[in-house]
């Protein structure tokens, strides 16, 4: 009720920087199990996993039992998303598994609030049809968000025949990333790509669930791989977009910082893994920090406020080392008023996560001027 008043009010005010959401992003896996489930389940523990799924541990029939032991009982990490398409992978053909992974990925934010961050879908991902569909899945999710798909080279493709075999079946994408060989465990063999997702996820958890940190150089829980590479024929794969498992030095070991992209593309934001993952992070940090912004007045606060808390949130990234350097601008040539007019506006954001290093070199040269110290020694 207006009119007239005398003391004091107070009025509350937006904050002008806004507390960043802080995303989780879990492996989503699909595959067969003892027990069809007609629908992702969200699981955070091995009993859980049983209770939920069956187990028998044999993961020619039962693919998702080895996400379960790699993810449950090696890696410790959770949770996992799952999606069972049948009781027996003899009886699940490639088509059933794609039919799932078009039906789900997009549901799963809004079952779970949670973004797929990798997807896996072991045995069914050395089909080429499958990885392909896979990395459609993870390029484009809920119309917004962005993750990454990991799928298998199978162990009966040569290593030298790698490359041809990336590139015959057109697995060259920068959402996609591509393993070879399998690993082997208490005897049993398991597939690199499980692996390589469990440890990435491990990895990022360490680092406060922000991907800046690549899966390569990292311990493998591997008793050895079914094909022993040497240093050059590990580099020959990752020189390829490929990685692989090495055992050099420090045990069994990840080997590989680039997308099946690569090397046809050397763009860092499509062929390295580190900045492809952090551009998929910030974009749905920003999604899910402002979208409460939209629809809110078009004024010069509103546009301040996302500058400034993205802004912020950038500084302290650059300063804590998970990013070089980055900034948000509103530039005035890409928000034309015509626009403007219609409630739209534009953040040029630059950004730049650290690439992996990936090569150090040292230069030696005989220095003459320390043999002359002798003399000195002897006067």
């Amino acid at each position: 009720m207006s009119g007239y008043f005398a003391g004091i009010r107070g009025f509350t005010i937006p904050t002008s920087l806004v507390p960043p959401v802080r995303v989780q992003n879990p492996i989503v896996a699909v595959g067969t199990t003892k027990t069809e489930v007609s629908e992702p389940k969200l699981i955070y523990s091995y009993d859980d996993y049983k209770n939920t799924f069956g187990y028998t541990g044999d993961y020619e029939k039962q693919t998702l039992d080895e996400v379960a032991d790699v993810a449950f009982t090696l890696y410790k990490v959770a949770p996992i998303v799952f999606i069972s398409v049948g009781t027996d992978a003899g009886n699940v053909s490639s088509t059933d598994v794609i039919n799932a992974i078009s039906k789900w990925i997009d549901r799963i934010f809004f079952l779970f609030r949670l973004v797929p961050g990798i997807l896996i879908s072991p045995k069914f991902s050395e089909d080429p049809s499958v990885a392909i569909a896979m990395n459609a899945a993870m390029e484009n999710i809920t119309s917004l968000f962005k993750g990454i798909a990991v799928a298998d080279i199978p162990d009966s493709v040569e290593y030298t025949d790698v490359p041809n075999h990336k590139n015959s079946n057109n697995l060259v994408d920068d959402k996609l990333i591509l393993t070879y060989p399998s690993l082997i465990f208490n005897g049993k063999k398991h597939h690199l790509s499980v692996h390589y997702a469990c440890l990435q996820a491990r990895i990022d958890a360490e680092n406060e669930g922000i991907p800046y940190q690549v899966a390569s150089n990292q311990r493998l829980y591997a008793e050895k791989a079914s094909k022993i590479l040497t240093l050059d024929e590990a580099n020959y794969l990752r020189g390829n977009g490929v990685v692989t498992a090495l055992n050099f030095i420090g045990g069994w070991k990840t080997w590989g910082d680039r997308t099946s992209a690569y090397p046809a593309t050397t763009d860092p934001v499509e062929a390295q893994i580190p900045v492809v993952r952090m551009f998929n992070y910030i974009n749905e940090m920003f999604i899910r920090t402002f979208w409460s912004k939209v629809d809110l007045p078009l004024t010069p606060r509103l546009l301040k406020s996302v500058r400034d808390t993205a802004n912020t949130i950038f500084d302290g990234w650059t300063r804590m080392g998970i990013l070089l350097g980055g900034r948000v601008e509103v530039r005035e040539d890409e928000n034309p008023v015509t626009d403007l007019m219609d409630g739209i506006t534009r953040f040029h954001t630059f950004v730049t996560p650290p690439p992996a290093a990936r090569e150090m070199d040292f230069y030696y040269e005989f220095d003459v001027s320390y043999i002359q110290s002798v003399f000195k020694e002897v006067a």
